[in-house]
């Protein structure tokens, strides 16, 4: 006589034993699909940070404004305090008419809990300039809170 008990245990044993991979399953996806998150936010950072760099080089004020937040801390060599994206727009426009780029060279890019940052050297005609870029995660995007550009001792 076949003993049903233990087929039958054998197979409720394989099924609680298959239920715990799944819990593990469903515990591990949310996991998963945060951290896909948190890279593709990552990917986000340093687009924007690239764009505002790319900026800078070119010197294209308005380019450069379309990353900042509505209002930013602006710092340049005769101006410092805080201003709205059109007031920051015209002075970089000032900024970069009378001090012509002819390059810009990086020195150091990161990442901080609060955003991005970068440091750089913005060489124009005239003189060079040390550049500091600091975004900040605002909407789902990250924008310009602060740039300060001032003279290199």
């Amino acid at each position: 006589m076949v003993n049903l008990r233990s087929i039958f245990g054998a197979f409720i044993f394989c099924n609680l034993v298959g239920m715990k991979n799944y819990r593990l399953f469903y515990w591990m996806l949310p996991l998963a699909l945060l951290a896909v998150i948190q890279l593709a936010a990552a990917g986000r950072r340093q687009d924007a940070l690239e764009a505002v760099l790319a900026a800078l080089k070119t010197g294209n004020a308005p380019n450069l404004v379309l990353r900042f937040e509505e209002t930013v801390e602006l710092t340049l060599p005769d101006l410092t305090g805080v201003s709205s994206k059109s007031q920051s727009q015209s002075q970089l426009t000032k900024f970069f008419a009378a001090n012509p780029v002819a390059a810009f060279e990086l020195k150091h890019k990161g990442n901080s809990p609060s955003g991005s940052y970068a440091i750089g050297t913005l060489k124009t005609a005239n003189m060079n300039f040390r550049v500091n870029v600091f975004l900040r995660g605002k909407g789902g995007k990250e924008l310009v809170r602060e740039l300060r550009i001032q003279t290199m001792d």
